[in-house]
């Protein structure tokens, strides 16, 4: 057996990590999107590896997926509000007489 099978089975093992932690729906899920990307990781050594070029081609795809949710998720909800206060530090006080 050629390559490594840790690297295969872990992209596995953060594979269906990410889709449990989404298909619950707890307050955890968005890091789901981290299980993925660390899977995509893994899945993109493992192409790269072996010479699977559509398998390599689609984990990029999978990966900017994975990218966004973490953004969507994870990154916005926390970032958007903040940007939003520092944007308008005002908070639209500007409006009233």
């Amino acid at each position: 057996m050629t390559g490594h099978p840790v690297i295969e089975l872990s992209a596995a093992f953060f594979g269906v990590l990410g889709t449990l932690l989404l298909a619950f729906r707890s307050r955890w899920a968005g890091w789901g999107f981290v299980c993925y990307l660390a899977s995509n990781a893994g899945w993109l050594a493992f192409a790269w590896e072996h010479g699977h070029r559509f398998l390599l081609a689609q984990q990029v795809a999978f990966t900017v997926t994975s990218l966004l949710g973490i953004w969507k998720w994870l990154i916005d909800p926390w970032l958007g509000p903040l940007l939003s206060r520092l944007c308008d530090p005002f908070d639209g006080d500007l409006d009233q007489p």
